[in-house]
């Protein structure tokens, strides 16, 4: 059963040992071939993206990654899971309700205070998002200067699933990484629930709300 967060920020290196050794046996055979993952392209908001792009929880993991390496948060925030938008939503409304000069709200939203309350949570994500990494270069090389690569899929029941994949930042001397991704179904298809991706943005939000105060 999907749940409207994960139950921590990073998955346990434990559980994340098992997630792998489980991917070896009984996954692997299941992976979209490297034609079919070349046929998707990163989702648009004008023509919306495909159902078809997010009908597995791979599909899914995909898409988001590759926008965000694309610098691409209106199709990231599309491939969130609602509990994960909402979730941003939140901590972006904590963040601006306490200050009482504005400048939180201005640098997040666009606007004052109350122009929060007119914005969707997923617009809410991607403009704070936007604006937030705009202003930290360094932070954004490290986000979406990478190559990734799907390597396995660990399913809890029918509706919530681990996306274990590999990646390497772009730099010399750099280590691949194993990280997990948890993705969630919807009535629209998958959607990503929580990823090391969104763990580092929230962390960028929370020092941004800390610099303009």
């Amino acid at each position: 059963m999907c749940t409207t967060r994960p139950a921590s920020r990073s998955v346990p290196n434990a559980r994340l040992g098992v997630i792998a050794m489980c991917v070896a046996c009984t996954i692997l055979a299941r992976l979209p071939s490297a034609a079919h993952a070349q046929q998707q392209t990163a989702p648009s908001r004008e023509a919306g993206f495909p159902v078809l792009a997010t009908e597995t929880p791979v599909a899914a993991a995909t898409m988001f990654l590759r926008s965000v390496r694309a610098i691409r948060w209106d199709a990231a925030a599309a491939l969130l899971h609602p509990s994960t938008t909402g979730r941003f939503a939140m901590v972006v409304r904590l963040m601006i309700e306490p200050d009482t000069t504005g400048r939180v709200s201005e640098y997040f939203t666009g606007g004052g205070p109350g122009r929060l309350r007119e914005m969707a949570p997923a617009e809410i994500f991607e403009t704070a998002v936007d604006r937030t990494i705009a202003d930290m270069p360094g932070l954004m090389h490290a986000v979406f200067d990478r190559d990734d690569a799907i390597i396995g899929l660990v399913m809890e029941g029918p509706d919530s699933a681990h996306v274990v994949y590999r990646t390497l930042a772009r730099i010399s001397g750099a280590a691949p990484e194993v990280k997990v991704m948890t993705v969630g179904r919807t009535p629209d298809g998958w959607r990503v629930m929580w990823s090391d991706e969104l763990e580092v943005i929230e962390a960028a939000l929370r020092g941004a709300a800390r610099a303009v105060r």
